[in-house]
């Protein structure tokens, strides 16, 4: 087994099981209710031959947004989310201590959310791993899978994450299945087109239409 791997299968796998997420290879996955996923994965850089480099990076992806990006996908082609996709409303990294860092003393951020496991380090790494995990990752992507703390996390950055989406439609995506049509076509005014053939706003308008159409159907079947 590769050291990666078995260090994946020995320290990570035991905390993200214990919260609840689901494994596959490198990729661990929380699904919440309402279609939302936390997604944690594992990304190798070749660029020390005496160490594996590597980075822990996690994705918050909620449904919404997931359609959006899959609008033009066929059903049976759409995959689940993976971690460094960009697919992601937000995206944070597992920050390792002094000991476990390829490049500890580095000033740039990207270099520092770099893992290093060697032939002598490989129990102190994954123990180090567990540990930045089970207190600092899995409970901020929990806290980030509830939408309303998304939100708000989102509007006023306090975790060490980066919003991958405007606000303006984090602000219509996160409140699609509930906010009245009139608030959210409000919100549509604040949408800066990405392209002249983006077709976010058309897409949104026919969101809540059919959610209109769906409710007024249910209402008139109700006894």
């Amino acid at each position: 087994m590769a050291p990666l791997d078995s260090l994946v299968k020995q320290h990570v796998a035991p905390v993200m099981k214990a919260a609840g997420f689901r494994r596959s290879g490198r990729t661990f996955r929380l699904i919440a209710a309402n279609g939302d996923q936390a997604v944690l994965g594992f990304s190798r850089h070749y660029v020390d031959p005496e160490a594996c480099v590597f980075e822990v990076g996690y994705d918050i992806v909620p449904a919404p947004y997931w359609e959006w990006i899959n609008r033009h996908a066929a059903s049976d082609d759409t995959r689940g989310p993976v971690a460094f996709s960009a697919a992601a409303m937000v995206s944070g990294r597992a920050v390792p201590p002094p000991h476990a860092a390829h490049a500890p003393d580095s000033e740039d951020s990207y270099f520092r959310a770099h893992w290093a496991l060697r032939e002598d380090n490989g129990l102190t790494c994954g123990e180090a791993l567990a540990e930045v995990l089970r207190d600092e990752v899995v409970p901020q992507m929990v806290h980030l899978l509830d939408r309303s703390r998304l939100l708000e996390e989102c509007r006023h950055p306090t975790l060490p994450v980066m919003r991958l989406v405007p606000l303006a439609r984090v602000e219509i995506l996160l409140r699609l299945n509930a906010a009245p049509s009139g608030e959210i076509e409000s919100l549509l005014a604040d949408v800066v087109p990405a392209a002249p053939y983006d077709t976010f706003i058309d897409w949104v308008r026919q969101r809540v239409a059919a959610r209109s159409k769906a409710a007024g159907q249910s209402s008139n079947t109700t006894p």
